[in-house]
């Protein structure tokens, strides 16, 4: 067990001017309050505080995080409030204290709620004072160190939890130690067959190779050396985890893996990095592909680092790492490199904050997302993420994860360049919205104001801003149109009543029924209506006496009709060709200028069809609502047209021609001929409306040869 004398040793050796007296009180207060406690494995609790102090001084924590170490189980295991701690040792600290405490409280339910509790808990905490992660995450390992001493199911409800969230986490603020040791042991409970076997057949694969590590460790220095840099080579084996995630990514068996072990080279400055690489690839030739710069593109988490994969002696591929000191030292301890202790300082400043962009993300998103499952699927994959970096054309840099496209690039500039995105150009080539951005590209975003988010987005984007953002503009797209349709639906039922929607709002009696059906207003409640979560004729019952419905007869109704009918509404306004949650039916493809209605689907979204077309008659009229399209409608529409004609050479090319000469996009055109020595064509067409279509089938009927025109289904 590390004792107190070894905490306040290894404090001084990075702080020798710290507060000793703040750690040796808080060293005895806590000697105090745990007096009568044993830890499972028999030992004092203090043993346990004392550990997660020694795990942070690796972190070279400040005497305010480690006395937090020191004290962070006394608010939930010894019955000591908050105020108390204040008042014995100070608001800072009591703060840690705190923090922790509110980290571990979580609520029980099911694995996706608790898991997202406890990461939203811990994003939180991190926003506020990264000091508590660091606490809570010494806390874990140590944890995990004794976790043999717990119920085989505590093990593996742990280990899981260790794994799905406290090695993310590790692992984006860059403490690589510790994300490492706790994959290990995480792996070790949950799989432990593998895990001990894997170790057994690792070391002896280690015995085996050792000469060879030494000797390309030999060459290494030798090389180096001679080209006048002084450089330390390290041999490592790779960790179990990592080892066991590559074997099963690649469906190797460990004798075929042959990257194992890597190498590092550290040196006193980034110029000798670079000279380091070079003189490496002037004697072992590079794998294509593989060499990485991280210095001159750090990670997010601050790693920096050249990387290559060689082929070195004996025809093995060899993995080799280049960094300074100074940059060994942030790839180890992460972001605790980085904190400006002697400044006592706990929250992020300027200089740190484009570092932590990813924090402020995850910030967003457990204000965003209240979905458990969206939320935990959003944060691992912002915790985990395999990077690309591209370039503003002004020459910015941006990180994305790896399959990131235009979309999510727009969004991350602006909102609204998201919205209205409406293609990209990259390195001065125009792409597609499906591209998938490499490193160095450089992204220039095309908008347009018709331009907007479609479900079919949410296949493209990667990252979790981008897709909530899409989401969130559906969402409110969607309850602007089940507001709309509801507002139809009832409005015309309320017409044979000699109701009108409009005085039913004016007078608050429509804001009545709603609050009877538990809405806020009239609003919410006529948006549940056109999303079918409430029925109309249960607002009609509301507003109508029993009585009065029964008299209102169907021979009634047709009585009234002729003096509703002046009355009757307008319908939903299709404003575009590409308006969210609308479709055009394949069956008659509506063009503007013909009558429509629309089918309300289940899910909310509208289907528009020609009002003559056969298909209405199959579906339920309830789910018919008047439309009619708006007199500056944007866009083009699909039509397909049917040319039969004589079987002859060169009429296909006169059709296209006429049809072309009219100004009009031939989407796709299929010929097939007949029995009967008859050709017929096919033209899908972009049409703005149907008075185009109508001028097509005029210039084509005039061409020598054109027995008929028509326009039929996309089916047909």
């Amino acid at each position: 067990m590390i004792r107190i004398n070894d905490i306040i040793d290894r404090l001084l050796s990075y702080q020798p001017k710290a507060r000793v007296d703040l750690i040796q009180k808080a060293y005895i207060r806590s000697a105090q309050l745990h007096k009568d406690q044993r830890l499972l494995s028999g030992l004092p609790y203090l043993a346990h505080p004392l550990e997660v102090a020694g795990i942070l001084t690796q972190l070279k924590a400040d005497e305010p995080t480690l006395a937090g170490g020191l004290l962070h189980d006394t608010i939930e295991d010894c019955n000591v409030s908050r105020e108390t701690l204040a008042k014995e040792f100070g608001e800072e600290i009591a703060s840690l204290v705190d923090g922790v405490t509110r980290v571990g409280k979580i609520s029980k339910g099911n694995k996706p709620k608790v898991q997202a509790e406890y990461l939203g808990k811990m994003i939180l905490a991190m926003s506020k004072d990264i000091r508590v992660i660091l606490i809570k995450l010494a806390d874990r390992l140590h944890n995990m160190r004794t976790l043999d001493f717990m119920p085989p199911e505590k093990q593996i409800e742990k280990a899981e939890e260790t794994l799905e969230i406290f090695a993310p986490i590790a692992h984006r603020l860059g403490i690589y130690w510790v994300k490492t040791e706790l994959e290990d042991l995480s792996f070790r409970f949950l799989k432990p067959e593998i895990y001990y076997r894997l170790v057994e057949e690792v070391a002896k694969i280690a015995h085996q190779k050792q000469d060879y590590i030494k000797y390309v460790q030999d060459i290494l220095k030798e090389k180096l050396n001679s080209a006048g840099l002084e450089c330390d080579v390290q041999g490592r084996l790779k960790h179990y985890y990592s080892i066991y995630q590559k074997l099963e990514q690649q469906k190797l068996s460990l004798e075929e893996m042959t990257d194992i072990y890597g190498f590092r080279i550290f040196t006193k400055t980034i110029k000798e990095c670079y000279e380091a690489l070079y003189v490496i690839h002037s004697f072992w030739t590079p794998v294509p592909g593989k060499i990485k710069d991280y210095i001159a593109l750090p990670k997010p988490n601050l790693y920096q680092s050249l990387h290559t994969t060689v082929i070195g002696p004996e025809g093995e591929r060899i993995e080799i790492q280049i960094r300074t000191y100074e940059m060994h030292k942030v790839a180890e301890q992460g972001i605790a490199a980085h904190w400006r202790y002697k400044e006592r300082k706990s929250v992020i400043g300027e200089e740190e904050e484009e570092h932590f962009a990813w924090l402020k993300r995850l910030v967003e998103f457990k204000q965003e997302l209240s979905d458990p499952h969206q939320f935990l699927e959003t944060v691992k994959s912002d915790l985990f993420p395999d990077e690309v970096y591209l370039f503003t054309p002004k020459g910015d840099l941006k990180v994305f994860p790896k399959g990131a496209t235009p979309i999510d690039f727009a969004y991350a500039i602006h909102s609204e360049l998201g919205n209205h995105i409406a293609g990209a150009k990259v390195n001065n080539r125009i792409v597609p919205l499906s591209y998938q951005l490499q490193s160095g590209d450089i992204v220039e975003i095309i908008t347009s104001r018709d331009a907007h988010p479609v479900k079919a987005w949410l296949d493209l984007a990667v990252t979790p801003r981008s897709r909530t953002k899409i989401q969130h503009f559906l969402r409110t797209q969607e309850s602007k149109k089940s507001l709309e349709v509801g507002r139809q639906l009832l409005e015309a039922e309320l017409m044979k009543f000699d109701l009108r929607l409009n005085e039913l709002i004016r007078s608050g009696k429509l804001d009545q029924v709603a609050k009877k059906f538990s809405f806020t207003d009239h609003k919410k409640l006529l948006e549940a209506i056109g999303s079918q979560k409430m029925s109309h004729r249960k607002v009609i019952a509301q507003l109508v006496p029993a009585d009065e419905m029964r008299r209102l007869s169907p021979v009634y109704h047709r009585k009234r009709k002729a003096s509703a009918k002046s009355a009757k509404p307008k319908g939903i306004l299709i404003k575009s060709a590409n308006e969210p949650l609308i479709e055009f039916a394949p069956c008659c493809q509506p063009l503007p200028g013909e009558q429509i209605v629309v089918y309300m689907m289940s899910d909310a979204g509208l289907i528009v069809h020609r009002a003559d077309c056969p298909k209405i008659l199959e579906i339920d009229p309830e789910k018919i609502i008047p439309a009619r399209w708006s007199p500056r409608i944007k866009g083009t529409f699909s039509a397909t047209i049917e040319v039969v004609s004589a079987d002859e050479k060169g009429l296909l090319s006169e059709m296209s021609g006429a049809i072309s000469r009219l100004g009009i996009n031939i989407k796709k055109a299929l010929v097939r001929t007949t029995e009967a020595q008859k050709a017929v064509a096919t033209f899908e067409l972009d049409l703005k409306n149907v008075q185009e279509l109508n001028r097509v089938i005029s210039q084509l009927e005039r061409i020598k040869n054109i027995i008929s025109v028509e326009k039929i289904s996309a089916s047909a």
